[in-house]
């Protein structure tokens, strides 16, 4: 058993105020730590009522409430969920978290309760939600911004996608008509990222939800090889899908986005050899690997993949190799939900390989 002198320490030495009530709601006890929050002195305060400790407006009802509590005396928080505000002796108010616990006295049960400044917290909550709101507005203009950008740089691409058109009726050579046909496929690309623009800034603002469906993976292959076949045999390598069968259940449109921006950038920062995207089973869920024998990435980098507009560079080669809109591993990061599989980064034992799945 703790001694009376040892007791009266440890609530003396107590970082909360504490007091004790009796069962007509008079103070019996306060620590020190009481006066200095409230600014009353101990003998002021013993023998008052804890309503003194409440703004005016909240003294008769908090009477009816004490009462209500000695009859199903319990520990427990007091005015859970609800905001608490204590009055200090010159006038002033703060907010406050309660503790209520009983305490047999003989025939009387006193009420202990522990008393908690909680200014600092409603500080910091009420910062945090500015924060927020002042984000979401910076957000909004971001969209607005995105979306004017993208309606005046489309205006340019249908002038050159019916200058394109115009050309290839005009012109017979085919040297010349698959050089048409190249730029057709690249105004089409340079189209659908004005658009990948737009799909990015509503996915963070909630404005467009992921299109669930159950796909084949073959035909979202078979449309990315068609893409991007000549851009590989231009560059000398070669390109590899397999989907192996493989059907998912995701948003097409937003996967197949993610895989463009992935082989777009392994083509781009690769030399020689070759880019596989390659489709397996993995318990329940599909797992697409994009590998390729590029730069690859520093280790001392990799923690830099997912910041976004982040190039790295790779001094041995003077190139980069890009981490937003080029690489997708910044712009897919609203996309997590509706992609297929988590994102792993792994590096074989012969060169550094970039491995997406």
């Amino acid at each position: 058993m703790l001694s009376a002198e040892l007791g009266y320490a440890v609530l003396e030495a107590a970082p909360d105020a504490i007091i004790v009530i009796d069962a007509a709601g008079l103070i019996q006890f306060a620590n020190s730590r009481v006066c200095v929050l409230f600014g009353h002195s101990r003998e002021t305060l013993i023998g008052r009522e804890v309503e003194t400790l409440l703004p005016e407006r909240f003294r008769r009802q908090h009477s009816a409430h004490r009462a209500n509590y000695a009859r199903t005396s319990r520990v427990r928080p007091m005015g859970s969920g609800l905001d608490l505000v204590a009055r200090r002796s010159d006038g002033s108010e703060f907010p406050v978290e309660i503790s209520l616990s009983p305490i047999p006295s003989g025939r009387e049960v006193l009420v202990a309760a522990a008393i908690r400044d909680v200014t600092d917290h409603k500080q910091a909550d009420a910062a945090l939600r500015r924060a927020r709101a002042e984000a979401d507005q910076a957000n909004q203009a971001k969209s607005r911004f995105l979306a004017m950008a993208s309606h005046d740089l489309r205006q340019p691409l249908q002038s050159l996608a019916l200058l394109n058109g115009s050309l290839r009726r005009l012109v017979h050579d085919d040297r010349a008509l698959d050089a048409l046909e190249q730029q057709s496929t690249a105004i089409e690309t340079m189209s659908r990222l004005l658009n990948s623009l737009l799909d990015i800034s509503k996915l963070e603002s909630g404005a467009v939800q992921p299109h669930l469906t159950d796909f084949s993976l073959s035909a979202l292959f078979a449309d990315l090889l068609a893409e991007f076949r000549e851009v590989a045999r231009d560059r000398g390598l070669t390109l590899v899908l397999k989907a192996n069968g493989a059907r998912a259940r995701s948003d097409a449109a937003l996967v197949g986005q993610i895989l463009r921006n992935l082989i777009g950038n392994a083509l781009k920062y690769t030399r020689h050899g070759e880019v596989q995207v390659l489709a397996r089973h993995e318990h329940d869920m599909i797992c697409i690997d994009v590998h390729d024998t590029g730069i690859g990435i520093p280790p001392d980098q990799l923690n830099l993949i997912s910041t976004s507009s982040t190039r790295l560079e790779w001094r041995p080669f003077r190139m980069a190799r890009a981490t937003a809109m080029d690489s997708g591993s910044a712009s897919c990061g609203g996309w997590r939900d509706c992609s297929m599989r988590r994102s792993r980064w792994t590096r074989p034992r012969d060169r550094e390989r970039l491995s997406r799945s």
